[in-house]
């Protein structure tokens, strides 16, 4: 399972650029702006001859995935509580042994997994930065194509 953003960027542009623009920004980590510009005007080649109406929805689809990533971490702290609590009821709970170990088990994978989530979600800092050159990009091709329209 791979976090939201790589998600987005493999479907949109392409699994070899996702991987290109990640390689690239691991590999020249110390100069940000450089890196942002590269891809930049990479992305923005790519993109440009675009229609507006594909341009709008990919920028829908770039906005919803901003808002599932912020979800996944905002509501990881009530699937801690709920699995903290749903633990201590289990535990202090008068029920057969059995079945409390079959469910104390059911609950530590699930909640492995909203960990897991939780976590590449989270640490994905190079993809965070592609991210926002991608949003960049869509933004300013939406923003010459309103100017256009409007000479």
């Amino acid at each position: 399972m791979s976090n939201v953003f790589k998600k987005l960027i493999s479907k949109e542009l392409g699994e070899i650029n996702y991987h290109r623009y990640f390689s690239f920004i691991k590999r020249n980590s110390d100069r940000r702006l450089c890196d942002s510009q590269v891809i930049f005007e990479d992305m923005y080649e790519k993109l440009r001859h675009r229609d507006y109406k594909s341009i709008a929805k990919m920028h829908n689809r770039l906005n919803e995935t901003m808002l599932l990533a912020f979800r996944i971490t905002r509501n990881f702290i009530f699937a801690l509580l709920f699995y903290l609590g749903a633990m201590i009821y289990l535990i202090t709970a008068d029920i057969r042994p059995e079945l409390t170990v079959i469910a104390l088990v059911l609950m530590n994978i699930c909640f492995l997994y909203k960990v897991y989530e939780f976590i590449c979600n989270k640490f994905c800092y190079i993809d965070a930065q592609i991210i926002l050159v991608y949003k960049a990009v869509l933004d300013r091709i939406i923003l010459s194509g309103h100017q256009r329209q409007f000479k």
